[in-house]
């Protein structure tokens, strides 16, 4: 009897463990706080690929003339 019982006990508290913890880190994942700060770093990436597509499009010899254009 007390072989079965244990490991129902423990199942049990294992899975009230992982709930509350489930819990606290969704909670955690959609706070504000964490949503602004992932759209922030997206902005950031979505800037730096259109860096890099805008400098890989543009030649360096380009650059060089226009520069020497404007001296």
């Amino acid at each position: 009897m007390l072989e079965t019982l244990i490991p129902l006990v423990v199942n049990k508290s294992v899975e009230v463990v992982v709930g509350i913890l489930l819990e606290k880190f969704c909670k955690w994942v959609l706070s504000d706080a964490n949503i602004k700060s992932a759209n922030n770093f997206l902005k950031m990436q979505i800037l730096v690929l259109y860096l890099d597509w805008v400098l890989r499009k543009t030649s360096i010899k380009a650059l060089l003339e226009r520069s020497e254009e404007k001296d």
